[in-house]
């Protein structure tokens, strides 16, 4: 098929899917917590089909092993569609965002109704850092993109340890993400890369027109902070860990 009808065809369905989304995110009011947070993450689940990428995971027993309780992710950034597709694998999986995104149309109010927490401009990494503590509080599993910023996904840029603070003062466990894209041969791709200041359009019409696009997910050994351990230093292994994944072959 070619990538213009491939991507044509896929919109159309996406089109659709945002549409559904629409429509639920006006029962989702009247939902008890535990089927909200189910019904967003299986909504969020349909997204890669949607868009013809297929997800492997590696891992997930490490999360469901845990104990009850919130744990703080630290993925590698990529692309916006690391969103949808973390946010998939478990229900109350919250992320950070921008004070603006609640306004936006269907995926504003899911998020919200999801538990997203929601950063006014300006406010800083203490507002970032009291909505990291809240969501743990509420035993969620709290994404912290640590990087500050998307890369292509060949490296890892540097772990900022701003944000693990409430994760190291309350003990919860610090879950290592790495996020990887591949193509039809299995090489890397930087189809889904989301990076400087490009728009969403190009790299959602990559992501549309790609033929065998894979997403590789690996959830790491959870690192239990230590006594006296700083928050720089759990960002540091953190980032080993993950680098190392990024940086395989496999």
């Amino acid at each position: 098929m070619r990538p213009l009808f491939r991507a044509a065809g896929r919109l159309f369905r996406l089109l659709g899917y945002l549409g559904v989304g629409l429509w639920r995110a006006r029962r989702l009011g009247r939902m008890e917590e535990g089927e909200r947070l189910e019904t967003v993450r299986a909504w969020l689940a349909d997204a890669a089909g949607i868009l013809g990428v297929s997800v492997r995971v590696r891992g997930l027993e490490r999360v469901d092993a845990l104990p009850p309780g919130g744990s703080l992710w630290l993925p590698n950034h990529v692309s916006w569609l690391d969103i949808p597709l973390l946010g998939s694998l478990l229900p109350g999986t919250v992320f950070l965002a921008k004070s603006e995104i609640r306004r936006w149309p269907v995926i504003g109010r899911l998020a919200r109704l999801a538990g997203t927490e929601f950063i006014e401009r300006g406010r800083g990494s203490e507002a970032a850092a009291a909505a990291v503590a809240d969501g743990l509080s509420r035993g969620r599993q709290m994404v912290v993109f640590a990087e500050g910023t998307t890369s292509e996904g060949h490296t890892v840029r540097r772990f900022h340890a701003r944000l693990l603070g409430p994760a190291v003062e309350t003990a919860e466990p610090v879950v290592p993400v790495a996020v990887r894209y591949c193509d039809a041969k299995g090489n890397r791709t930087i189809a889904p890369a989301f990076v400087g200041g490009e728009s969403l359009w190009p790299s959602l019409w990559r992501v549309l027109s790609a033929r065998g696009l894979e997403a590789r997910i690996d959830i790491l050994e959870p690192i239990e902070p230590r006594e006296g351990e700083t928050r720089s230093e759990i960002a540091r292994r953190a980032h080993h860990a993950v680098s190392a994944v990024v940086a395989a072959d496999d």
